[in-house]
């Protein structure tokens, strides 16, 4: 009987481990399930030249005492009893078929209100407005009620209309919505030739939020809706004239909602545009010389919300036509992208030291991933194993302990006023997760459509019947779902990489941009 002391790593834990080399493999198995949990069938012991099988000789692997050995496997529950009874499709109601299926409906189009629907999907992509909105309750106290004007009526609509949503597995028709819509908002009851016209989907957006802003604040015990919380930033002002240095430079502060991207014929992306509408020269006038003169207002941001909106400027009055034309000049935007450039300095020093810690972060969790991609495929093949499968898991490991310990320094760079800022950006870095874009040539005619992302876990978890033409299953590309008002299917992201314009086909008029949690 000849026993030897080696070390077992798994998991991150090193288990101390008696081993007779006179027993075959079997026996050490059942030692390590005793100590780990991990049945000995889902064991992957590696080896000298492969991977321990129940039959393998010990003497043959030449062990030397303490030394360490690398196992894979996780421990299985055994089979319980589910929770709650099995309910099959055919005895479910529409609202437990609407929680049940994960493909989000579309709404139907009631007449030229494709630039409605577009944004009352894409509005619906921040959950926390819909959980303040189910907290609204109408308000009728007196005259200075939120209720005048149709305004808490129109805020309750909204309500109402998410939760049907929720609640609904065919498309839904938002009459009542738009009828209160237009009842608060006359100009989108604009007719002609006894039909309904169309309208500017980011008249809708911009209209929608400062009705819902301003009801929520009312019914808010801080004063403070989601709106200001989630989705307005600030600007630092100033305003210097050029043409004379007696004119004092007068500052200020200014609140927004959106980032508007200028376009001209030298506008190719879309931070050069947003470059271009931070800084511009105008004309007003002067005291000091006693005339109008050119000035030049300059803005930095000052606090980053949450969810960033961008507005491309596609549609300007055209007094021949008397319509809203389009420029149709490509402009590219990014899935990902960093505004700390577009801050005032003492913002901008906040932001980046996280934003730097955080891409670490982000890169040692893609290379775990990728370590265990690896590890997986070296063990698929039990015949060619190797002790590149033990290399692959140590590393996977080590990432691990790395990506705690980036995690911490994350957590502690954030700095303490940004962390009490509810709703605010601390990353200065946001990720694109919905469009709403327009085909045509005017605001006034054309098509409007909203385009969600979808994470990961969404996408797997989707029928198959809902990938549509456009998403090839082969590609592992992100994909994204298409709302074209009651239709509802899934696209690649080459989809949305075509929607920076050149033409009257889809172009992006309307980002959502959500900032990078730590």
């Amino acid at each position: 009987m000849t026993v030897i002391p080696i070390v077992i790593r798994h998991s991150g834990k090193k288990y101390d481990v008696e081993v007779d080399l006179d027993e075959p493999g079997e026996v050490l198995k059942f030692q390590l399930y005793s100590l780990t949990g991990v049945d000995p069938d889902r064991q992957k012991i590696l080896v000298k030249g492969g991977q321990l099988k129940n039959d393998t000789d010990l003497t043959t692997l030449g062990l030397k005492p303490n030394q360490t050995l690398m196992m894979l496997g996780t421990a299985g529950d055994l089979p319980k009893e589910p929770a709650t009874k099995m309910t099959f499709v055919e005895d479910m109601t529409d609202k437990q078929l609407a929680q049940a299926m994960k493909t989000p409906i579309g709404l139907v189009n009631l007449g030229n209100t494709c630039y409605l629907n577009s944004t009352l999907q894409c509005l619906r992509l921040m959950p926390e407005l819909s959980e303040e909105l189910n907290t609204f309750e109408n308000s009728t106290n007196g005259a200075s009620s939120i209720s005048v004007g149709g305004q808490s009526t129109l805020t309750k609509s909204l309500r109402d209309l998410y939760r049907d949503m929720k609640q609904q597995t065919m498309a839904y028709y938002p009459l009542s919505f738009l009828q209160t819509l237009r009842l608060v908002f006359p100009q989108f009851a604009e007719q002609e030739e006894g039909r309904y016209k169309q309208q500017d989907a980011e008249e809708a957006w911009s209209q929608i939020l400062s009705v819902v802003n301003a009801s929520l604040k009312q019914s808010s015990p801080s004063a403070q809706s989601f709106v200001d919380k989630y989705m307005t930033g600030t600007f630092s002002t100033s305003m210097k004239c050029l043409e004379s240095d007696v004119e004092p430079v007068v500052t200020g502060s200014e609140r927004f909602l959106k980032l508007d991207c200028h376009i001209t014929g030298e506008t190719n992306f879309l931070k050069n545009g947003l470059v271009a509408s931070l800084k511009e020269t105008i004309e007003k006038n002067s005291d000091a010389l006693g005339r109008n003169a050119q000035f030049e207002l300059e803005k930095k941001i000052t606090r980053l919300p949450k969810y960033l909106t961008v507005h491309f400027m596609r549609f300007y009055w055209r007094r021949d036509t008397r319509k809203k034309s389009k420029i149709l000049r490509k402009v590219t935007f990014p899935f990902e992208i960093d505004v700390s450039d577009l801050c005032e300095d003492k913002l901008r020093d906040k932001l980046v030291t996280v934003r730097d810690k955080v891409r670490e972060l982000r890169k040692a969790k893609e290379e775990k991933v990728r370590a265990a991609k690896r590890a997986r495929t070296i063990l698929a093949d039990d015949d060619n194993m190797s002790e590149d499968a033990g290399a692959s898991a140590s590393a996977g490991e080590k990432k691990e302990d790395e990506i705690a310990k980036l995690q911490s320094e994350v957590d502690a760079a954030v700095d303490p006023t940004l962390k009490t800022d509810e709703g605010s950006s601390v990353t200065g870095l946001y990720e694109l997760i919905g469009v709403i874009s327009h085909q045509g040539k005017s605001a006034d005619s054309g098509h409007y459509q909203c385009w969600s992302k979808l994470d990961s876990e969404e996408y797997a978890s989707v029928g198959k019947d809902a990938r549509a033409v456009g998403g090839s299953s082969q590609k592992e590309e992100p994909k994204w779902w298409r709302f074209n008002d009651d239709k509802v299917t899934i696209v690649d992201q080459s989809k949305i990489e075509s929607m920076a314009g050149g033409g009257e086909s889809d172009s992006a008029l309307i980002l959502l941009y959500r900032s990078i949690e730590v």
